[in-house]
């Protein structure tokens, strides 16, 4: 057997760490193709926080072949407005979110909404081994070993590394994160609050920008509102060490009149608040071997671009066809990867334009951005924008 060859169907195994979205799909689109996943996740339990998701274009149609989208709900309230709101907390009409984006129909929704349908369709079918992970790696001619946190050890036909920016899997068998990672001097912060926001009917959506600060609340039905605070600093990776709380109303003292602070008490207590700088991940390959990187472990794209999500669904279901089609694993794992990345390559440079949108650099590209936002509202500018998105 060489080294990039694969057994026979029906005896082929996959150990995938990471349950999110993109290891839940990988998971179930193996397992309908034969194969025997098995998923290591370090959390001690299943996590189902995250903020929303504009869920479009590939990602959206890989769900639709998968039979997935009768299982996820669009968020979005019919009657929902969409505000912009100053510094100081006054409202103007925003910019509503289109019906239909990159080629599809486009569902508002939660990475909870997501992972709980993936979740739901491999739970009773594949073993998922919680509060452990990687520590070791080593591949042969027939197989690959990992060699967990917790002493035990598993050998596979292909391991998936879908444990995140941060992903274990990449250090270990492709080197440090900071050879691949690019950062923006971006910080986010988001929590599922607790409570409305004052003088915000249910189903609404604020924006507040400034040069360099960002408050977004989202709000959806049957489901309390998202709260998405984005901030401009020169050391991203030292202000992270800081204590959420403190570093957040450092960055947004006197801004947002009502509406910010009220975000900020929701995050004071939240269990569960997403902390982290904005990066993306850049490799010029995504698989070693017998080990190949899905989602935000192989290309993180940022919040500015989106697809995040639905492209880790389309890549794992893509994945999975092409590992039934080519006659070896090295080829497979090319093709997978010559086809996906240019996909991946369009959204990552969108979210170098995108991120002046979510929050303007400066006062130029503040006003700019109100100025677009007021023409784009109007009957012909909205036109001419869905004209463009399609």
């Amino acid at each position: 057997m060489t080294p990039s060859t694969l057994p026979p169907q029906g005896v082929r195994r996959a150990l995938i760490v990471g349950s999110g979205i993109s290891g839940l799909a990988a998971a179930l689109t193996l397992h309908r193709a034969g194969w025997q996943p098995l998923i290591i996740e370090r959390a001690p339990r299943r996590r189902t926080g995250g903020y929303f998701v504009r869920f479009n274009g590939a990602g959206y149609s890989a769900a639709e072949r998968l039979g997935l989208l009768d299982s996820l709900p669009d968020r979005r309230d019919p009657e929902g407005r969409m505000f912009e709101a100053d510094s100081s907390g006054r409202l103007t009409p925003g910019l509503a979110m289109p019906q239909q984006l990159n080629g599809t129909p486009m569902r508002m929704l939660l990475r909870s909404d997501l992972e709980r349908a993936l979740y739901e369709a491999v739970q009773d079918l594949v073993e998922i081994r919680y509060d452990t992970g990687p520590a070791a790696v080593t591949q042969d001619r027939d197989k690959v070993t990992v060699t967990l946190t917790d002493g035990s050890v598993e050998s596979a036909d292909l391991l998936i590394g879908a444990d995140g920016i941060h992903s274990t899997v990449r250090s270990l068998a492709f080197g440090p994160e900071d050879l691949y990672r690019k950062d923006f001097d971006h910080v986010v912060a988001a929590c599922v609050m607790d409570a409305p926001l004052p003088g915000i009917r249910d189903g609404d959506s604020v924006i507040a920008t400034a040069p360099g600060r960002s408050a977004w609340i989202n709000s959806y039905r049957d489901h309390p509102p998202v709260a998405f605070l984005l901030y401009r600093t020169p050391w991203p990776a030292a202000e992270i060490r800081k204590q959420p709380a403190t570093a957040l109303r450092q960055a947004f003292a006197g801004f947002g009149g009502k509406v910010v602070p009220a975000m900020l008490d929701a995050m004071d207590r939240s269990e569960s608040v997403l902390f982290d700088q904005v990066s993306q991940i850049h490799l010029n390959r995504w698989s070693q071997g017998r080990v190949v990187l899905l989602g935000d472990s192989a290309w993180c794209m940022t919040l500015h671009s989106g697809q995040g999500s639905g492209t880790g669904i389309a890549g794992a279901e893509l994945l999975t066809r092409l590992l039934a089609e080519e006659d070896s694993l090295s080829a497979a794992l090319g093709s997978w990867e010559q086809r996906l990345r240019p996909l991946v390559t369009r959204h990552q440079k969108e979210a170098l334009r995108m991120r002046h949108f979510f929050m303007p650099a400066n006062r130029f590209g503040y006003h700019a951005r109100r100025g677009l936002i007021r023409a784009i509202s109007t009957p012909v500018g909205a036109k001419l924008a869905q004209a463009i998105r399609t």
